[in-house]
């Protein structure tokens, strides 16, 4: 039968044993990422007066997003002056791409930012993450640039999701 597929019994050994591997590490893969304590939805706790922000984690993705809540509202973007765009989306992250756990680091890797140098190839931020119950803190200790970041406010976000 083996012959009549145009395929040797090495051949065909080596193929299941791909497959097998594919699959063991697909499971396990899986099961290592969906146990990061990271994985879910987090927003930023209602103490921390004058911010909104909401932080996805996936097994292997995240988004961040963070904005000041007393930014301007501005009706036409178009007729807004330089002044006024600064002050609309000067205090707001916006990122998303994939990250790594070590420990108590969390390293990003920005596909899409609000700040281009962020979203360069290779750029990675690095913060510092605790989890206590349905809390996390997050400060910043490397900036895109590789830089870092001696006085970074802390973050305390509350698990949603």
């Amino acid at each position: 039968m083996l012959k009549a597929m145009g395929c040797s019994a090495g051949t065909l050994l080596r193929w299941i044993t791909v497959i097998a591997l594919i699959v063991l590490g697909a499971i396990f893969g899986t099961a290592l990422a969906a146990d990061s304590p990271l994985t879910g939805a987090w927003q930023l706790d209602s103490g921390q007066l004058g911010q909104a922000g909401l932080y996805l984690f996936t097994p292997t993705r995240y988004s961040m997003m963070l904005a000041s809540t007393d930014r301007p509202d501005i009706t036409d973007t178009s007729k807004a002056t330089a002044d006024e765009l600064r002050a609309m989306w000067g205090p707001l992250l916006a990122n998303s791409g994939t990250y790594d756990v070590s420990g108590d680091l969390i390293t990003i890797h920005p596909l899409v930012s609000k700040i281009p140098i962020v979203m360069k190839s290779g750029a990675t931020e690095v913060y510092r993450f605790h989890i206590e119950g349905k809390t996390l803190t997050l400060r910043q200790v490397k900036n895109a640039r590789g830089v870092a970041v001696e006085q970074a406010p802390t973050f305390k976000f509350v698990r949603v999701e």
